[in-house]
């Protein structure tokens, strides 16, 4: 009949377009019995496979299905978390799935809720870590891990490997003899990391021992400043004093400002970088010298409008409810960056955190806790928390051998601090002062040295390199050959013995400040290990998994 042909061209055209597929149909003989009947042993023995690492952006139109469909649905997880649901699904009751995939599973805030489903659904039995290798040339994929399941609810342990060097040959010798086994208690942590069952034990106590980062601060902690186009916002020293020369109005709107790179342990590096701070809402005819200089960005700072084709490329910055001259985020916090307060980097491979009351602000890289005691600095340097930090955090790769994690609130949050009385708080805020002092000494003393260098050895319009930047490394033999190196030209004959003691005088002076901040972390670090009711054991554990030095630069 025409009518029903109709509902079969329907059909066919939405199948087509769909492309539906029903496993139990495609293959019947896993699934049925010889009379049609369900099987008790229905699914595949082995689902083995490289699920394709596609990006949530590229997924909108599945998404109401996805969110339907699977238990680990997360609104920004990538399709290769649904691919591992869907082949446990497809498992026998003593099936097995392989995959080669992205480990980013284990610990990225998308996946919290896969992280939920898969321990009821299936036991881990092995995990490799590739690290940083890529095991397909040309398809790079963020944390490459080879991953085996076994259907059923995760009761024993599973074996765990992370290769830091090239690919072995044999992956199976390599688990077996270099392999860890890890406890199932690892899933059962907010995020998962394998390794011994000693340091998930560790890790439970340290957190059971402290409360969450954020409920401390009131979740006052806020990210730096996004402007969407930094080559028009971010001006030096000179530029700022051409601005204030014209206008000493200008001087309300130009704040002093710090990258994520800047923030190091206990002290900020000053490049003289400065933000023009043109918030929402700014009156800009108030400051027309400020308006004149950001003309000439101006196609850059356009946002784009919402009607434009996307089939051109927009020159400006995204669409938003800002004018051109404003700065592309909000930051409605922005009197919180006045106050004192702690900084740290997005992105570190040892404790950053610093101390700032100078009304510094930061770039998008880097985040505030305002209002801060001292002491939460001093807790927050500790090896403790930077044991936590490994626990918590997304590893991203591996630097000197050491770990650089991804510092983002969704994580920091969650940093355990311990309860402190006064006379705690007090001593460990005088460490934290004491600290930042000596840091800061330090750090001009190196800033000086250079400008030296640099001055009377080098050329202004030619930077230091690598090792004369480390200057007190050097002995005076490898300090002139680097000279030489960078600027092609020798030390004086008649200069060099008095070059020679300037360097080994201010080399002594860095050792100094260095063995004092060492001594005071070391005393620091005692404290805060009593206030986690550390043994000897467990403090040994936490200095032989964080192998940063005291007293780094």
């Amino acid at each position: 009949l025409p009518a029903y042909d109709a509902i079969f061209d329907q059909a066919e055209t939405l199948a087509g377009r769909l492309r539906f597929f029903h496993w139990e149909l495609e293959f019947p003989e896993v699934f049925f019995d010889r009379h049609g009947r369900l099987d008790d042993a229905a699914g595949f023995d082995a689902v083995v496979g490289n699920p394709p690492y596609v990006r949530q952006e590229r997924l909108q139109e599945l998404k109401p299905y996805l969110a339907d469909h699977f238990e680990s649905y997360h609104g920004v997880a990538d399709l290769y978390l649904y691919f591992f649901e869907q082949g446990i699904e497809l498992l026998c009751q003593t099936g097995h799935l392989g995959f080669i995939s992205s480990g980013t599973f284990a610990k990225a805030n998308f996946a919290t809720s896969f992280r939920k489903y898969l321990p009821k659904a299936a036991q881990l039995k092995s995990i490799i870590d590739f690290g940083e290798n890529q095991p397909f040339e040309g398809a790079e994929m963020v944390r490459p891990s080879i991953v085996i399941l076994k259907k059923g609810q995760q009761k024993n342990l599973f074996r765990s490997l992370f290769i830091a060097d090239k690919i072995p040959e044999s992956l199976d010798a390599a688990i077996a003899e270099q392999g860890i086994d890890c406890s199932p208690r690892a899933l059962k942590q907010a995020e998962w990391t394998f390794q011994p069952a000693t340091m998930t034990e560790l890790t439970e106590k340290i957190l059971k021992h402290g409360v969450p980062l954020s409920k401390v601060v009131n979740d006052e902690m806020y990210r730096g400043v996004l402007t969407g186009f930094n080559d028009a916002f971010y001006i030096d020293q000179d530029q700022r004093d051409r601005l204030v020369k014209a206008d000493s109005k200008n001087a309300e709107i130009l704040k002093p400002l710090l990258r994520g790179s800047d923030l190091r342990p206990w002290y900020q590096q000053d490049e003289g970088r400065w933000l023009i701070f043109t918030r929402r809402g700014i009156e800009i005819n108030h400051y027309p010298t400020i308006r004149e200089y950001l003309e000439q960005f101006r196609t850059q700072l356009e946002p784009r409008p919402n009607d434009w084709t996307r089939r051109k490329k927009w020159p400006g910055r995204k669409p938003g409810a800002y004018e051109w001259y404003e700065i592309q985020d909000t930051v409605a916090y922005y009197q919180e960056f006045e106050k004192p307060k702690i900084f740290w980097p997005d992105i570190a491979k040892l404790p950053r955190f610093s101390w700032d009351d100078d009304k510094q602000y930061i770039n998008n890289k880097g985040y505030i806790i305002p209002d801060a005691h001292p002491s939460l600095l001093a807790i927050l340097q500790s090896r403790v928390i930077w044991f936590a930090v490994s626990q918590i955090c997304q590893p991203l790769r591996l630097r000197a051998g050491l770990w650089q994690y991804q510092m983002f609130t969704q994580f920091t949050s969650r940093l355990p601090i311990p309860e402190t009385t006064t006379a705690d708080r007090e001593a460990l805020g005088e460490l934290a002062l004491q600290l930042t002092e000596q840091a800061n000494a330090r750090y001009q003393l190196h800033r000086q040295s250079r400008h030296r260098i640099q001055a009377d050895l080098g050329s202004p319009d030619k930077p230091l390199n690598q090792k004369l930047t480390a200057w007190w490394a050097l002995k005076f033999g490898a300090f002139r050959a680097e000279i030489k190196k960078v600027y092609k030209r020798d030390i004086a004959l008649g200069e060099r013995d008095e070059w020679e003691a300037w360097l080994n005088d201010r080399a002594a002076k860095h050792r100094a400040y260095t063995q004092e901040i060492v001594r005071l972390e070391t005393l620091l670090n005692a404290r805060v290990y009593a206030l986690f009711d550390l043994s000897p054991e467990e403090i040994g554990l936490i200095e032989a998994s964080t192998k940063y030095r005291y007293g780094e630069v």
